[in-house]
């Protein structure tokens, strides 16, 4: 459905699919941004009696469908990890035996940051880097002795995590040090929990991993994204992207100076154009902070 003439307290996706009762797909929240609930539910009629529903639900990056694991309600909770994706649901009748039957599909998107979060990581990436203050979330059987405040620092270089006073706490190495994790091949990376909003893990390496949980459900957003980012820029080199996006075409026998000419100079156009987008981030960045310390002025 149009994103256009939608009630603003909710945005309705498209549904397909034969069923015999009412279904609906809806995004609540105000707009299509990380910070929304997607809900599927189901009626026997327009208005009448509610039909409980088990879910599947899928994230669509590209043309490639990826299950969402551990969520079978009829609520989805939208993070960082589908910024740039669809959400689709698989909907059917909870109980067969009530007379209703059908599988219906619904699917909204794409989804993108909320302006307030994506000023904070364009800032982040201006500054090279941002610090975090998160708690140890409690496992099952774990004392609630030395859980505390811990510091995520993230920088160009790597993700380090520490006491808030820096004191010791139970998320230290064996030597009593912070612990710190280099950009590699799988290592920081962050797991955000599906079903509640704060809740994420760091896993730094193969044997250290934490259970944190951020301030606020846009904080964990944050936390995620700008580690994904320093991670990106860190492993992807140049290079690399400039082989995989334009690969070098190697001249054939066939091939005459003009047209070997052309190739070179649309590779040369191709990097002049992402000095300039970088140039002109670096631009609104700096513009951005010039406006904040303005209004901090005044």
């Amino acid at each position: 459905l149009s994103r256009l003439d939608q009630p603003e307290d909710y945005l309705l996706g498209s549904v397909k699919g034969e069923c015999n009762y009412h279904f609906k797909f809806r995004l609540e929240g105000g707009g299509y941004f990380q910070t929304g609930v997607l809900v599927a539910s189901a009626e026997s009629t327009p208005g009448g009696l509610p039909v409980p529903l088990k879910c599947k639900w899928k994230r669509r990056v590209g043309d490639l469908p990826v299950e969402i694991p551990g969520v079978t309600s009829n609520m989805y909770q939208i993070s960082a990890d589908d910024v740039g994706t669809d959400i689709s649901v698989e909907a059917q009748p909870a109980d067969m035996d009530d007379g209703h039957h059908g599988l219906v599909v619904g699917e909204i998107g794409p989804f993108e940051l909320d302006p307030a979060t994506r000023r904070s990581l364009d800032n982040a990436l201006g500054l090279g880097g941002s610090r975090f203050t998160v708690m140890q979330s409690k496992l099952p059987g774990e004392p609630t002795s030395g859980r505390q405040d811990l510091v995520i620092q993230v920088s160009t270089e790597g993700v380090r995590v520490a006491g808030v006073q820096g004191a010791g706490y139970a998320g230290q190495g064996r030597d009593g040090r912070d612990v710190y994790a280099e950009y590699a091949t799988d290592y920081p990376r962050v797991i955000i929990h599906p079903l509640d909003t704060t809740k994420f893990q760091l896993v730094m390496s193969e044997s250290k991993t934490f259970h944190l949980i951020a301030l606020s459900r846009t904080a964990r957003d944050l936390i995620a994204l700008t580690i994904r980012c320093f991670h990106a820029k860190k492993y992807l080199s140049s290079a690399n992207i400039l082989q995989n996006l334009l690969p070098v075409q190697p001249t054939t026998a066939g091939d005459t100076p003009a047209a070997a000419h052309t190739k070179t100079a649309r590779l040369d156009s191709c990097i002049v154009l992402e000095r300039l987008a970088k140039e002109l981030n670096r631009a609104m960045q700096q513009k951005e902070v010039s406006e904040k310390v303005l209004r901090n002025t005044n």
